[in-house]
């Protein structure tokens, strides 16, 4: 070997370690905070729930999670709008089918692009905080790192206190490989960490029944880099609580969540667009209007077999065409049932429930949405939009919404 060949081949090995050096540098994560950045998280929960030792009973728990990301700081800080659903053993009874809306709230909060949240212990959502948190460096694949975070349980009623009880812990992360799920490839991060919390006798003698907790959670993180932000994640969970007779209650289970982005619609201008492309198909009494979830089509004087939840064909038909609309979008769906003023206030709320049910089955007929997508509450007869005295009036009183949900 000549002198040029050793230099070209000195070189080539250079290069090569130095690109492999390269592409081991490690990823840096962090949440990328964009103004106007909108997501849904929908997450399962399927947990037992254990008194003294003895199954209980077992609850499924639908979490919908949506945020908007308000405002975005150099520092790579995001103001994040957050709107929180929770329902308990939420699959109708009657279908076994689909989510009943449940309660919601909403909280408004600050996180670094590193993770950490600004937020008042006072408010009760997002239970879990500052998982994950990121480190501000780059890590490689095996690194590990760790990170303080709290829960924030909401024990008023069950326990009678009179605030969130605080459970602080430091959550042990290790960014473990990268998986590739339906094409798209995620850092795999792992998370575990445990908690416990002592009651003061303070709180106790002011008349607050939980003694003592202790819990841990075990979670898979699947990040996605290039939106800087959670894809998915699964999760093994226990919180254990002694009251102060020294009664234990278990609650352990398992979780899942993943991420449904969507684009809000809910302005005037696309209340204009969605009239006219509605006049233009030539769909009578469906109106568009806003609302406190979204963008909402109001189907007036739907048709069903008389004091049924049967639709008539001929209203198939009008949802037929409505799912064109509406496949146009990812957003999460609302179907909302509202009923004249007729028979006990008992019946009309069934029926109204009922009905939203059938529109809510038949869309999931059509493919618009899977069953973690579409969610159902009915009204009776406590929202009319006219008067009850007249049949023109009863017929818009008996309506089905759409809410194309924020």
């Amino acid at each position: 070997m000549n002198k040029t060949q050793k230099i070209f081949t000195s070189f080539t090995a250079f290069f090569l370690l130095a690109a492999s050096g390269f592409a081991d540098n490690g990823i840096q994560f962090e949440f990328k905070h964009k103004k106007g950045d909108a997501y849904s998280y929908i997450s399962t929960v399927e947990e037992d729930v254990f008194y003294n030792g003895y199954l209980n009973h077992h609850a499924q728990i639908i979490n919908r999670i949506s945020s908007t990301v308000e405002n975005a700081a150099p520092d790579g800080q995001g103001f994040i709008y957050a709107n929180y659903m929770t329902t308990e053993d939420s699959v109708s009874n009657r279908s076994g089918r689909h989510l009943v809306w449940g309660e919601d709230t909403t909280s408004v909060f600050a996180r670094k692009k590193t993770g950490e949240l600004t937020i008042s212990d006072d408010i009760f959502m997002p239970t879990v905080r500052n998982v994950p948190v990121f480190p501000g460096k780059k890590i490689k694949k095996g690194e590990s790192w760790t990170a303080i975070g709290k829960e924030v349980q909401d024990m008023r009623k069950p326990f009678n206190m009179n605030k969130a009880l605080v459970f602080p812990f430091e959550a042990n992360y290790t960014y473990t490989k990268d998986e590739t799920v339906n094409g798209k490839t995620f850092n795999v991060i792992e998370v575990n960490y445990d908690f416990q919390y002592q009651n003061t006798e303070a709180n106790l003698e002011a008349g607050e029944l939980l003694y003592a907790s202790v819990g841990y959670s075990k979670q898979t993180l699947y990040w996605d880099s290039k939106k800087g932000l959670l894809d998915h994640y699964n999760e093994e969970f226990q919180i254990k609580i002694q009251d102060i007779n020294g009664n234990i209650f278990v609650f352990q289970g398992i979780a899942h969540a993943e991420i449904t982005e969507y684009k809000s619609l809910n302005d005037e201008t696309n209340v204009q667009l969605l009239q006219e492309t509605l006049d233009d198909m030539k769909l009578n009494d469906i109106t568009v209007k806003r609302g406190d979830k979204g963008l909402t089509i109001s189907i007036e004087n739907i048709q069903f077999e008389p004091d049924s939840n049967i639709l008539l064909d001929s209203e198939k038909v009008k949802i037929q065409k409505l799912s064109k609309i509406l496949n146009q979008y990812t957003n999460d769906l609302l179907i909302t049932g509202h009923c004249a003023e007729r028979g006990t206030a008992k019946a009309r709320q069934k029926l109204s429930e009922e009905r939203a049910e059938a529109v809510a089955s038949y869309l999931e007929q059509l493919g618009v949405r899977d069953e973690y997508h579409l969610f159902t509450r009915g009204k009776g007869s406590t929202e009319p939009i006219a008067t009850n005295s007249t049949e023109e009036g009863r017929k818009k009183n008996r309506r089905v919404e759409i809410t194309i949900m924020d």
